[in-house]
């Protein structure tokens, strides 16, 4: 039997989500927290995606803000932060970035081990999506359809 198709909610605020691989659906949601889940996650799963220039900035002068974000996404028990630039781009310099590359890696640390929140570093857009719409469906499969509604 064939599954039913992914629909992928984006909240509304998202202005340039990423590619997803054929056959997944999407649909704008708004979401307090978190860039995307899918219905039946809505309840258990947030992915907060980043652009590699706003995930530096955040950890300087928008750490507050992204100290709220963390905070909201820990009421989900699947979450993590999604970076479109590979780790290494920060210290070669391909992302242009003031925050020294020791600071993101501590960062980094800091959000795993005392928030139990990953970030992930997937250098384009198009390796986001697959990643993101392997998630959901893993995770629809592991709780069923059904496992949470709007």
């Amino acid at each position: 039997m064939k599954p039913a198709p992914l629909t992928v909610l984006i909240d509304t605020r998202e202005q340039t989500p990423c590619p997803f691989p054929a056959g997944v659906l999407t649909e704008r949601a708004y979401m307090k927290e978190g860039d995307m889940t899918t219905r039946a996650l809505w309840n258990l799963c947030r992915i907060e995606r980043k652009n590699p220039e706003d995930f530096a900035s955040s950890l300087t002068h928008g750490r507050e803000r992204l100290d709220r974000e963390i905070e909201r996404l820990k009421a989900y028990p699947h979450r993590c932060i999604v970076v479109e630039a590979d780790l290494a781009d920060y210290y070669t310099g391909k992302v242009r970035s003031q925050v020294h590359i020791n600071a993101i890696v501590g960062s980094m640390a800091s959000m795993q081990s005392r928030h139990g929140i990953p970030v992930l570093f997937l250098h384009s857009p198009i390796l986001v999506g697959r990643f993101i719409a392997g998630v959901f469906r893993r995770l629809e499969e592991i709780h069923g359809q059904s496992a949470g509604t709007e």
